[in-house]
C-alpha cells in the first residue's frame, strides 16, 4: 500500500515491476548454477587421495566396498601390498567429511605420520571446507579442531578445497576455489597448528586469484627440495593461463605462466618441483609424504624477498594489481650511504664535532645570562 500522499505507480511501471523480479531471479539461479558447476568438478580435481612413502607405505581415501554403502573409507597399505592391521580395523577406518557423505578432494601424510584429509561439506547450496586429521593409527587427532575435525569459512569464503599442504611447524596450507563471489576466484588459505585462522596470511587469512573474467581455481600445491611452497592456478575467460605462483612471505609471486587451452577448464593441472625448476604437468598420481614445507623463504632468497616486500603490489587479492603485467622483478635497492670511522673507533667525526659545537655553545649562553644575572643584583644593591 502506498504511504498517504505518495504518487501512485504508474501502469508501466507497475508491468516492469514482475519483469526486474523475473531478471533478478534468472541472475540468482545463474549464480547458483555456477556454484553447482564448481562444486561438481571435485571429482575432477587434480589432487590425489593417494600418498606413498621412501618405504613404499600408501595411504588411500576409497570408496567404501560394501554393498548399499555410500560412505569412504581412509587406507593404510604396507610396502608389500597387504593392509596395515595396527591402522584403524584391518587397515582401514571409516572416513566421513559430513553427515551427507560428501566426497575427500585430497590426502596428505606430514614427517610425524599424522593423516590430513579435506573435503567440502555441502549445505544450502554452498560448500564449506572441512579438514580432517589422523594419527599414524588411524585414530582422530583430539588435538585439531573438534575431535580431529576442522570446519572452516576463512573470510566468509565459501571454500570447495582442492588440495592440502602440511608444513615444518605444524600448520596447513589448503587450496581450492571460492565458490559464493562473481566470478569464482582461487583461493589459498593458511590455518595455524592449532586449525585456526591464520589473519596475518595473504588479506584477512586469505590469497586470491582475481582478475579471471571466467573465474579461476587452485588445483594443487607443491613443495621444492628447499620447503619453499607453489599453487597452480587455471585462470579462465578472455586469457585464459595456466599459472605457478610461489607462495611466501611476504606476499605470493607469479613464477610461470602459459595459454590455456580456452575448451580446458584446466582442472586436472598439477605443479611439480623436477629437474631444479617449477613445471605444470598434468600427470596424476601418488604425492609424496613427509614433506617439508614451509612458508618463510630459504636463507639465499631473503634479501630478494624483503626487497619485493616495497615493490608494486603483487596480491592478485588487490583490485589494482593485473597478473598480466609485464614487468615484475622488484627494483635495485639504493645503495647504503658509506660511514666513515675514524682511526680510534670513535664514530662517525662529523657527528662528534657537531655535538663538541653544541655544547660550546650552550657554555657561551651561559656564561651570559650569569653575568646579566650579576649586573642586575649589583644594580639593585648600588647606594
Amino acid at each position: 500500500m502506498s504511504a498517504p500522499g505518495a504518487p501512485l505507480p504508474s501502469a508501466c511501471a507497475r508491468r516492469r515491476t514482475p519483469a526486474i523480479a523475473r531478471g533478478a531471479r534468472r541472475c540468482a539461479c545463474a549464480r547458483a548454477l555456477s556454484a553447482m558447476l564448481v562444486l561438481a568438478a571435485t571429482s575432477a580435481s587434480s589432487a590425489s587421495l593417494s600418498v606413498r612413502d621412501a618405504a613404499g607405505d600408501q595411504w588411500r581415501a576409497i570408496s567404501d566396498p560394501a554393498d548399499g554403502a555410500q560412505g569412504y573409507l581412509l587406507e593404510h597399505v604396507v610396502a608389500d601390498g597387504q593392509p596395515d592391521p595396527r591402522f584403524g580395523r584391518g587397515g582401514r577406518r571409516p572416513l566421513a567429511i559430513s553427515a551427507t557423505d560428501d566426497a575427500p578432494s585430497s590426502v596428505r601424510v606430514d614427517a610425524r605420520g599424522r593423516i590430513w584429509v579435506t573435503g567440502a561439506s555441502i549445505a544450502g547450496g554452498q560448500p564449506q571446507a572441512v579438514i580432517l586429521r589422523y594419527l599414524a593409527d588411524g585414530a582422530p587427532d583430539l588435538r585439531w579442531g573438534v575431535q580431529g575435525k576442522v570446519q572452516i569459512t576463512p573470510g566468509g569464503l565459501a571454500v570447495k578445497p582442492n588440495d592440502l599442504l602440511p608444513l615444518s611447524d605444524g600448520s596447513l596450507l589448503v587450496a581450492g576455489v571460492a565458490a559464493n563471489v562473481e566470478p569464482v576466484r582461487a583461493v589459498v588459505f593458511h590455518l595455524k597448528a592449532d586449525g585456526s585462522l591464520d589473519t596475518s596470511f595473504g588479506t584477512a587469512g586469505t590469497w586470491q586469484r582475481g582478475g579471471a573474467t571466467d573465474g579461476s581455481t587452485a588445483t594443487n600445491l607443491a613443495a621444492d627440495d628447499d620447503g619453499a611452497v607453489a599453487v597452480c592456478v587455471a585462470a579462465r575467460g578472455d586469457k585464459a593461463a595456466a599459472e605457478i605462483w610461489s607462495i611466501a612471505a611476504p606476499a605470493p609471486r607469479l613464477v610461470h605462466q602459459q595459454a590455456l587451452d580456452p575448451s580446458s577448464d584446466g582442472e586436472n593441472l598439477r605443479v611439480a618441483w623436477a629437474a631444479g625448476r617449477w613445471i605444470l604437468t598434468s600427470a596424476g598420481g601418488s604425492t609424496l609424504a613427509g614433506l617439508a614445507a614451509t612458508l618463510l623463504p630459504p636463507v639465499a632468497t631473503q634479501a630478494r624477498v624483503s626487497v619485493a616486500r616495497a615493490s608494486a603490489p603483487s596480491d592478485p587479492g588487490q583490485s589494482v594489481f593485473s597478473p598480466f603485467a609485464g614487468d615484475r622483478s622488484a627494483p635495485s635497492p639504493l645503495p647504503a650511504p658509506a660511514v666513515t670511522v675514524d682511526e680510534a673507533g670513535g664514530g662517525q667525526p662529523g657527528l662528534w664535532f657537531g655535538s663538541l659545537l653544541a655544547v660550546a655553545a650552550l657554555g657561551v649562553i651561559a656564561i651570559r645570562l650569569r653575568k646579566r644575572a650579576t649586573r642586575t643584583v649589583l644594580r639593585k644593591h648600588r647606594p
